[in-house]
């Protein structure tokens, strides 16, 4: 998630001054620990996670798995629905927590994300 505005103090600054912060989170016992992962990620639907102040910049979105794949470390990951920003310094936040989400795993080396058939970066450039 995100913690806003604190310029890389608690995690990897990205964006807006903004650090991305790993969140841990209890999950059922799976295989397919990046769909949990990703599908956790997309669930959730308040703009603050808890009383952690840590915010989320995919909460006002409806987005939805549609197809999911890795092979020789590259995880493609096909969401679908509508993507809903807050601003500008939304579309650097998204794109990370998507792919801090693939990347925690150690047999994900790259991440490629399509929203609606259509690459992130275009998705989120077209949106300016």
């Amino acid at each position: 998630l995100i913690a806003l505005e604190d310029n890389g103090a608690t995690g990897p600054k990205i964006g807006c001054n903004d650090s991305l912060v790993a969140v841990p989170v209890r999950m059922a016992p799976t295989q397919a620990v990046l769909r949990a992962a990703l599908e956790q990620l997309l669930s959730l639907k308040t703009a603050y996670y808890g009383q952690s102040g840590l915010y989320h910049a995919l909460y006002r979105s409806d987005l939805v798995i549609e197809d999911l794949s890795l092979q020789d470390g590259e995880a493609m990951i096909h969401l679908k629905g509508q993507l809903v920003l807050g601003g500008e310094c939304d579309d650097p936040r998204v794109k990370a927590q998507l792919e801090a989400t693939a990347r925690q795993f150690s047999t994900v080396k790259q991440v490629s994300i399509f929203i609606n058939g259509v690459p992130l970066d275009e998705v989120l450039s077209a949106k300016e």
